[in-house]
């Protein structure tokens, strides 16, 4: 999962271990979500959201798939 986590704690002077404490995880936790290796829950993403003073969606982006349009209904008519 692509995410801005590193450069929004950075832009805030926060080191791994101080903003996992923010987010009450651990340190490897929050390491393995900076490095995409793992998936937060929505909570552990809302605190960190909120720790770094900026939201989720701006955290862990979603990303436009080639096949996003394959997903929507289809509103044409027979």
């Amino acid at each position: 999962m692509n995410n801005t986590l590193k450069n929004k704690r950075i832009e805030k002077k926060l080191t791994q271990a101080k903003l996992a404490q923010m987010a009450n995880i651990s340190e490897r936790q929050y390491r393995r979500i900076e490095t995409g290796e793992q998936t937060p829950s929505v909570e552990v993403a809302l605190l960190l959201a909120k720790a770094l003073h900026t939201t989720v969606e701006k955290l862990f982006p979603l990303q436009a798939s080639a096949n996003a349009g394959e997903d929507k209904p289809n509103n044409k008519q027979a």
